[in-house]
């Protein structure tokens, strides 16, 4: 009885989760490793179940897998921006994302949760953290993972659910 109580909440999740009054369904999702650590899964919703770059509203959940400072993560966050030439955006939003994102726990959540405006409203562990009410914000956040030019073309694929 146990499993099956852990296997309908695990399907509940994953699959069709409701937040701020829109259904997202998962897109895919993929875990990202570096050399051979496990640093977190991700996972990529939207409404339909089928992403389309500039298409909102959005849902995008990291779980991650080690504890990371949230410098360490703005830091990753700046170093994928440059090498998709998004020159700019580490003095735009550096302190912004510093005041919104906690230090991580293995086993923590972080999501990124767009309107349909593009907006962009952070969870940690599903706790409302803070908002950027930029849509470009979002574009380029998602960018990270989702552009062709993506440093893991792999786990794009999948996320992408290719």
């Amino acid at each position: 009885m146990k499993f099956l109580l852990k296997a309908v909440t695990f399907y509940l999740l994953t699959t069709s989760i409701v937040l701020a009054n829109t259904q997202f369904n998962k897109v895919g999702e993929a875990r990202m490793e570096y050399l051979f650590w496990d640093v977190y899964d991700a996972v990529l919703f939207t409404p339909s179940g089928n992403y389309s770059a500039g298409a909102h509203p959005v849902k995008f959940k990291l779980t991650y897998l080690r504890d990371f400072d949230a410098k360490e993560i703005v830091k990753a966050t700046n170093e994928q921006w440059q090498h998709l030439g998004k020159t700019g955006l580490a003095d735009k939003y550096d302190s912004k994302l510093l005041s919104i994102w906690p230090d991580i726990k293995k086993g923590d959540s972080l999501t990124l949760v767009t309107n349909e405006q593009g907006m962009s409203t952070f969870y940690h562990n599903d706790e409302k953290m803070g908002e950027i009410d930029e849509p470009q914000f979002s574009s380029d956040f998602l960018a990270i993972w989702l552009d062709e030019k993506t440093s893991e073309p792999k786990l794009r694929k999948q996320l992408l659910g290719n």
